[in-house]
C-alpha cells in the first residue's frame, strides 16, 4: 500500500488535481497495482480519503471536487489554487454555495468562504503570485476568476 500511496503522490506532482479515475489508470501504467485487482478505483479512492481523515491538515492529499484530488501544498493559498482550478475547469463564474463551504472545511479545517473579503484577500495574493489573471466580484458570494 505504501508504494501505491507513493505512486499516487508522484503522479499528482506533476499536476494541480486529477480525477480519481486518471489517477487510478496511473497507478496502472506505474505496474504498481496487480493485475488481478478488480476494484482498484475504489482501493485508491479509499487509500486517499483515509489519508485525509487520518491526518487531517497534515495529509499528503486534499479533495478539491467529487473524485478529485491534489496533492496538499504547504500554504494555503496553493491549496486555493488547486480547489479554484478544479472549481473553476468549465466556467470562469463561481457562486459559493454550500458545496465549497464543505470542501474548505475539508481542506483548511475551516470555511474561508463564508466571509467573502477573506476569499477576496487570498485572490489577491493569488492574483499578485501571477497564479491568476484577475477577479471580479459580481455580488455577495459570486466571483469571476480569469487564468
Amino acid at each position: 500500500m505504501i508504494n501505491i500511496t507513493k505512486t499516487i503522490q508522484k503522479i499528482l506532482e506533476k499536476h494541480y488535481y486529477l480525477h480519481l479515475y486518471a489517477i487510478t489508470q496511473l497507478v496502472r501504467n506505474e505496474w504498481v497495482l496487480d493485475a488481478d485487482v478488480k476494484n482498484a478505483e475504489d482501493m485508491i479512492n479509499w487509500l486517499i480519503l483515509e489519508d485525509i481523515k487520518t491526518n487531517w491538515i497534515n495529509s499528503t492529499f486534499i479533495k478539491v471536487g467529487l473524485e478529485q484530488y491534489a496533492l496538499r501544498k504547504e500554504s494555503e493559498l496553493e491549496n486555493l489554487f488547486s480547489y479554484i482550478k478544479c472549481r473553476l475547469s468549465n466556467f470562469i463564474f463561481w457562486e459559493i454555495n454550500h458545496h465549497d463551504i464543505k470542501y474548505s472545511n475539508e481542506l483548511f479545517w475551516k470555511d474561508i468562504f463564508s466571509e467573502i473579503w477573506k476569499l477576496h484577500v487570498m485572490l489577491d495574493k493569488l492574483k499578485s503570485n501571477w497564479k491568476i489573471a484577475s477577479y471580479t466580484p459580481i455580488s455577495n458570494k459570486q466571483v469571476i476568476v480569469w487564468f
